[in-house]
């Protein structure tokens, strides 16, 4: 098990909905006019939810239903980022960050003793994973840039139908002054369709936390209490490695799915309300970083949503011995939303590949998945 991760499909239902707003709607001609984002595809368009806006509904609902405190946030001048503290602040591990730290002003030695500044390391985006070089001078922890890549990675959710946005023509007429009585008017879009996505949680990473520059902590990080060493330094691919106790880390993974059950927020829900809790999920643990269940949702004949079964059976056919926890894939479901529900319902209780499946409600395989998590099948103790 090099590679333990979850992984997953999912598909919400959008009724009348502007869940995610592109801003001012370029075809029309009033100013007052805000377009949802879509993606075009041909002659097709694709409303879509960004992928940033995905996991702030997923932020906020650890916040308000599992006690997760966020996060502070420091605003500079030309850019904003969080405390980068991934041992106190379960939200810096779960999505990551990059936050990039003005320093100390330091000085060394030129060649002929004299003194000259430097300054901290300059914020940067680049893969580099050496570590500086190692000396006896002091390091200055109140500076640099300290990065943590997301455990927690997923898509878009993109409409599994092409549909093109309904513009609501709307106005404002409420109690407006006799000498200008004009309404001011205004348009918006919405839509109703399913939409797809993906994502992954790297169990590996939830926890642990590489040290030196560029890389999730400072290179001297201090080890405070709940924290132990996981891995000490052994040259530049091999950074010294600190980590939060198994409990801690089964209890991150565990409610991070669980939030999935109870996802809210969009844009514009006053007026346009629609449940993005998802109403088909597949779930899964592989070892191996991949999100193979990618488009397993497609139109059919109808131009209503079917699970693509023949495919469904080619990922499970490749990925079945590299399956862990219990073995299982887990498939939860609301009745009437799949056009070949009763076909998928009947294969999947049946097994597909040798491979056998939980079949229940969204949020029963959710639950399943989250309590398997809490086990020493996906996440051993050290």
């Amino acid at each position: 098990m090099s590679n333990p991760v979850l992984t997953a499909a999912i598909l919400i239902e959008a009724n009348g909905a502007a869940l995610n707003n592109a801003g001012k709607d370029p075809s029309q001609q009033l100013d007052n006019a805000v377009a949802v984002k879509q993606i075009r595809v041909g002659r097709n368009v694709y409303p879509y939810i960004s992928g940033q806006a995905m996991r702030r509904w997923w932020r906020e609902v650890l916040y308000a239903d599992f006690g997760w405190q966020p996060s502070p946030v420091t605003r500079a001048a030309q850019s904003a980022y969080t405390s980068g503290d991934p041992i106190t602040h379960a939200d810096d591990d779960v999505f990551g960050y990059m936050a990039a730290k003005k320093g100390k002003r330091t000085t060394k030695k030129t060649k002929k003793g004299e003194s000259s500044p430097e300054a901290s390391p300059p914020e940067n985006d680049s893969d580099d994973d050496s570590l500086p070089p190692q000396t006896d001078e002091p390091t200055d922890d109140s500076g640099g840039t300290q990065r943590r890549v997301s455990p927690l990675k997923n898509s878009l959710l993109i409409s599994v139908l092409p549909f093109k946005p309904t513009s609501d023509f709307g106005q404002f007429s409420r109690d407006l002054p006799v000498d200008n009585p004009n309404p001011v008017l205004f348009t918006h879009q919405h839509y109703t369709t399913l939409m797809q996505g993906v994502f992954t949680l790297s169990l590996q990473d939830v926890g642990r936390f590489e040290c030196g520059l560029m890389r999730d902590l400072a290179l001297n990080a201090p080890e405070t209490e709940g924290v132990m060493v996981v891995r000490e330094a052994a040259g530049n691919l091999q950074p010294r490695v600190l980590g939060v106790s198994v409990e801690e880390r089964r209890k991150r993974v565990s409610e991070t799915l669980r939030a999935l059950g109870r996802l809210r927020h969009g844009a514009n829900l006053t007026r346009n309300l629609s449940d993005v809790v998802p109403v088909v999920v597949l779930m899964g643990y592989l070892d191996g970083g991949n999100a193979p269940f990618q488009s397993l949702f497609t139109p059919d004949s109808d131009e209503k949503v079917k699970l693509n079964l023949p495919r469904l059976v080619s990922v499970v056919k490749d990925y079945k011995d590299r399956l862990l926890g219990d073995k299982r894939l887990y498939f939860g479901y609301r009745p009437g939303v799949l056009a070949n529900e009763e076909e998928v319902v009947a294969a999947l209780k049946a097994g597909v590949e040798g491979v056998t499946f939980f079949v229940g409600t969204p949020g029963e395989a959710i639950d399943q998945v989250a309590k398997l998590a809490q086990t020493d099948m996906v996440l051993k103790q050290e």
